[in-house]
């Protein structure tokens, strides 16, 4: 009888501390990925800057600082963004002609929505920057506005294919002379707090680990005392 009531509370919590701990081990394992990730970025920006040949450009470039010379274009692609203290604003993305005569698209910077659509003369020359690959497409992603020129994240293809560039991002680190526009280079401080959430689900794990044995402890008192009435 005792054993039949205690499988309940028994198999409860060992699936909750289960459940709980995979969590856990899940969020150390998000820690991991992203100091690796801190590191790689770290690593990469400050390694020297290379002069920019579009052909040797690829996934496995990520982060890579490069210099190049050429033009502005002057359509842009204006792309939703926050930057703290500004607030909600747009990225700037314009096409940059290279003097070897392939065109990419560099990102600029932030400008705030009041300055969204003002004329920007941006001087030619030569710059820098870092190439980016952008992750922020998925399935959710609403397709962009392209009336109102506004486009909800930073997708590649469609933003190279829309520009008649190639698929390359740099993600400029010198500023531009244009006082609007405040530059956003690349760094590696990305929001970390995977361990404290892994602390949290280890802390619930251990707290419905005690209040398991808590309950366990009840029933089998509760049973011992019903034992012994009737045996009196």
């Amino acid at each position: 009888m005792l054993v039949k009531r205690l499988l309940f509370p028994v198999s409860l919590g060992l699936f909750g501390v289960s459940i709980l701990c995979m969590l856990g081990i899940w969020q150390i394992n998000r820690l991991n990925w992203k100091n690796n990730l801190i590191h790689e970025v770290s690593t990469s920006i400050a390694m020297e800057p290379k002069a920019l040949n579009p052909t040797n450009i690829d996934i496995n470039s990520q982060y890579l600082p490069v210099t190049f010379e050429g033009k502005f274009y002057e359509n842009e692609i204006h792309v939703l963004f926050s930057l703290k203290p500004y607030g909600p604003g747009f990225k700037v993305i314009r096409p940059f002609k290279l003097k070897s005569g392939e065109i990419i698209l560099v990102d600029l910077g932030f400008v705030s929505e009041s300055k969204k659509n003002i004329l920007r003369e941006i001087e030619d020359g030569k710059i820098s920057g870092n190439i980016f690959f952008p992750n922020e497409t998925d399935a959710f992603t609403p397709d962009p506005n392209l009336i109102r020129n506004i486009w909800f994240s930073r997708d590649l293809e469609k933003m190279s294919n829309y520009l008649n560039t190639k698929p390359i991002l740099v993600i400029l680190s010198s500023k531009v002379n244009d006082e609007s526009i405040v530059t956003t280079p690349l760094s590696p401080n990305f929001i970390n707090n995977h361990l404290q959430y892994a602390i949290t689900w280890f802390s619930m794990a251990l707290a419905w680990l005690f209040m398991s044995i808590y309950l366990i402890i009840r029933l089998v008192s509760n049973h011992k005392k019903v034992n012994l009435k009737n045996v009196i």
